[in-house]
């Protein structure tokens, strides 16, 4: 993206463009980025067309919001800076331990993952997950992880089934190594799945509403 839409993008969020639907017109964005009102409105025109924004028309004004798509990619800028000025090597993030679905022991335990953890991760997965549901303000930092590339898992077929593609990132809690393993599934969007060799509740003594640190590996 042209430096010149992030700023714009990034000016439509700060005031106000990430939570509602805010009135913007291209004569303030103009004055406020210092560039004519024609450029102005043809970088509304482009972010609309990339779909990182979306507006409403008012009969005297139009109401901009920054979509999902547009979010994920402040995120990612926002992740590059971070990693840039603080120089860190890590992200922690709080969350509570939860109950799953029992789809994580599933998917850990296919041949087509397992022996990609051992070559990639270093250690054969005990075989489940310990689920953990992350709220608040470190939702953030779980989107900025998302969009991080992390240790790429390549999908593939079994007996006619199709599994996907995912990515881990290693990490620890309470110093006992293991690894966040994102599978891309949507309904998972407030939860990590942790995975080690240990069978982590009884390790580190943790039940359901326990709260936990994950240190992350950027």
């Amino acid at each position: 993206m042209k430096n010149s839409l992030i700023s714009v993008l990034k000016h439509i969020g700060l005031v106000g463009g990430v939570h509602d639907f805010t009135p913007i017109s291209s004569r303030m964005l103009a004055d406020e980025l210092g560039i004519s009102q024609q450029s102005a409105s043809k970088k509304i025109l482009e972010l609309l067309e990339d779909e990182l924004i979306t507006r409403r028309l008012g009969a005297r004004r139009q109401f901009i919001k920054i979509t999902d798509k547009g979010l994920n990619f402040l995120r990612s800028e926002y992740s590059d800076y971070q990693r840039l000025f603080e120089l860190a090597d890590y992200l922690t993030i709080r969350g509570v331990v939860t109950s799953g679905l029992g789809e994580g022991k599933y998917y850990v335990t296919q041949k087509g993952y397992m022996d990609q953890f051992m070559d990639k991760l270093w250690f054969k997965p005990y075989e489940g997950t310990l689920n953990i549901k992350i709220s608040g303000r470190d939702l953030n930092k779980l989107s900025l992880i998302k969009n991080l590339d992390g240790i790429p898992i390549d999908g593939f077929e079994d007996h006619g089934r199709t599994f996907g593609k995912g990515k881990c990132f290693l990490c620890d809690i309470q110093g006992v190594e293991c690894a966040i393993m994102d599978p891309n599934r949507t309904h998972y969007e407030k939860v990590i799945e942790i995975i080690s060799k240990h069978y982590l509740r009884n390790k580190l003594k943790l039940k359901d509403g326990d709260v936990v640190e994950v240190r992350i590996a950027l």
